[in-house]
């Protein structure tokens, strides 16, 4: 019903960038603050930045996936067979980098640098905001956020309407720079 009524409000209505319709791209939630393009697909598109998300209450806003040690070195090194896996689990991980976004950018695995991307990919994790910890002989990710986090929250664009902002003024917020212009079809 919410959805169909959306639809009829919006109908004909379009975003706009520099004057040409937008990559509307959008994801199940972000954790708390959506990523850039460029740090998930690599090129830079000046209305998919980072943008605050605040308040989603989604099913799988939060989510943790363990590993055994064996289970977890073999994934790592089909990816990547120079990483050292020798000594604890705990001196497996080095450093670690951020995004903007806040997801990660690149983790020190066994002495090899793992981007989010290839981890979030390999590990089957909901999204590259995650933290890694290691208890007895198992490995546990735990995520905030589930999809690639560039554009539109749909759990966050539900908050910001429950909020009293209006269709366009959602997804200006989430597609920077953007205006609301109509397509007659």
């Amino acid at each position: 019903q919410a959805a169909a009524q959306a639809v009829k409000a919006t109908d004909g209505q379009v975003l706009v960038y520099d004057g040409g319709l937008i990559d509307a791209t959008f994801f199940s939630c972000s954790g708390g603050r959506t990523e850039t393009a460029v740090e998930v697909w690599g090129s830079d598109v000046p209305y998919l930045q980072s943008v605050d998300s605040p308040g989603e209450e989604a099913p799988h806003n939060e989510d943790t996936v363990s590993f055994s040690t064996e289970e977890f070195s073999a994934r790592i090194l089909s990816q990547n067979p120079a990483a050292d896996l020798s000594g604890s689990p705990e001196s497996w991980f080095g450093a670690v980098s951020a995004t903007e976004g806040g997801g990660v950018e690149a983790l020190e695995i066994g002495g090899v640098s793992f981007t989010g991307k290839e981890l979030r990919s390999l590990l089957g994790l909901r999204s590259t905001v995650f933290a890694v910890s290691v208890m007895g002989d198992e490995i546990f990710f735990q995520t905030r956020g589930y999809g690639h986090r560039v554009g539109m929250s749909q759990y966050g664009a539900n908050i910001l309407a429950k909020q009293g902002l209006s269709a366009e003024e959602i997804v200006q917020h989430y597609f920077s720079n953007t205006t609301v212009g109509y397509y007659d079809g």
